[in-house]
């Protein structure tokens, strides 16, 4: 009981492509398709370099939810249908049959930014266990959006530099979680260095 009191709050730095990894197999365990689980990979990864909070998110909804029929899977494809639709009128919205979390969405927001259309009302700032019902969807001018940009692709480069905080029990769950799914090293090293 001591040791689990002391683990309390206690961090470890982990690389981008361990949350990755260890996401992307925690999702096919879940029963997800290889493409979702790489989606929803991505999605928690960069949420947690950009938002923090993102493997808490994940953790939860693998414990709690059917991953592959939940807005987890689905939210994306409603972003990316909002992304078209605010492209001919200017303005559109993304409704999610329950709420999910920005850890979800959040490198498809910023994909949809870096074509030019860019979320109202969810900011940098935000936390990755933040609660979406909704994402109201508005063009943008790409210029405007450069000097943002920039300091995203600074976030991510010191992540990638130097590692991420995340909590050590969470992370040990994600790691459990993964467990299951057996990927050899030197696959994961070839991955490494294609990406």
């Amino acid at each position: 009981m001591a040791e689990h009191a002391a683990d309390m709050g206690a961090t470890v730095r982990v690389a981008p492509r361990e949350i990755h990894d260890l996401v992307y197999r925690a999702a096919r365990i879940a029963g997800c398709d290889p493409g979702t689980a790489e989606r929803i990979a991505e999605n928690v990864t960069y949420a947690e370099i950009h938002h923090g909070a993102a493997v808490r998110a994940f953790c939860e909804a693998i414990e709690a939810l059917d991953l592959p029929a939940s807005a987890w899977a689905t939210a994306p494809d409603a972003l990316l249908a909002a992304e078209v639709a605010a492209r001919t009128g200017g303005r559109a919205s993304a409704a999610f049959d329950s709420p999910v979390p920005l850890a979800a969405i959040a490198v498809t927001l910023r994909h949809c930014l870096e074509r030019g259309v860019a979320p109202i009302g969810i900011h940098g700032r935000d936390r990755g266990d933040l609660a979406v019902s909704a994402v109201e969807m508005r063009t943008v001018d790409q210029e405007v959006e450069g000097a943002g940009g920039a300091l995203v692709a600074g976030t991510g480069r010191d992540a990638h530099r130097l590692g991420v905080e995340v909590d050590r029990l969470l992370f040990s769950g994600l790691e459990a979680a993964a467990a299951g799914f057996l990927v050899a090293e030197a696959t994961l090293d070839e991955l490494d260095l294609d990406g």
